[in-house]
Order: structure tokens, then C-alpha cells, then sequence
């Protein structure tokens, strides 16, 4: 069991939790979110992101690594917690405290 900025990704049952909430992936969603957790807040490059998360025959120049983060980035809700590292690669928003989270998750606080 793996927890990160209030996610928690369960490898063996291939399930994850965002703030509690069962979160339904794909199995390309859920091996990216693997990678990116392990991670830990570090910025994965889309190149290791294919390399990892997809089969040696995987196109280098695809893009499939942004559609399924984008796609991931929409199953997990908002605020949006896979940063984007311009020129670089993706991460895990490890910066939002979970003070923050439960701010924003209790009752009579939201606009």
C-alpha cells in the first residue's frame, strides 16, 4: 500500500483511493499513477513514463503518455494532483498539506 497526497494505491488489489473515494482506472491509467507515486513527488519524464508503463514496442514518438495523463488527471477529480513540469515530465503534487485537503473537503467550505 502506497499513500501520497491523499492518494492511496493498493498494487495487490490494483485499486486507488483519492481523499477516501474509490477512484475506477484503466490498467495503462493505473500503471502510470504506479510509476508516478513510486516516485514519491519526483518528476517522472514522459520517455521513462512509456518505458515503464507500457511494453518495449511502445512508439517513442506517441502520444499517448499525455492522453493518458490526461485522462487520468480527469478520473482523479479536482484539485488536480499530477502536476505537469513543463519540458520535463510529470509529478506528484506533494505541496497541497492536508490541512489544505481536509479544508477543502469540509462541510460549509466550499464557493
Amino acid at each position: 500500500m502506497r499513500e501520497i497526497a491523499g492518494l492511496r494505491l493498493d498494487p495487490f488489489r490494483r485499486e486507488v483511493y483519492r481523499d477516501g473515494r474509490y477512484v475506477a482506472l484503466t490498467r495503462k491509467q493505473f500503471a502510470v499513477l504506479e510509476v508516478l507515486v513510486a516516485a514519491e513527488g519526483g518528476v517522472v519524464s514522459a520517455e521513462d513514463l512509456l518505458e515503464r508503463a507500457w511494453d518495449e514496442n511502445a512508439d517513442p514518438f506517441t502520444n499517448a503518455v499525455r492522453i493518458t495523463v490526461s485522462a487520468l488527471r480527469k478520473r482523479l477529480g479536482e484539485p488536480a494532483i499530477i502536476a505537469t513540469v513543463a519540458g520535463v515530465g510529470y509529478r506528484i503534487d506533494t505541496q497541497r498539506s492536508a490541512s489544505e485537503r481536509a479544508e477543502e473537503t469540509a462541510p460549509g467550505t466550499r464557493a
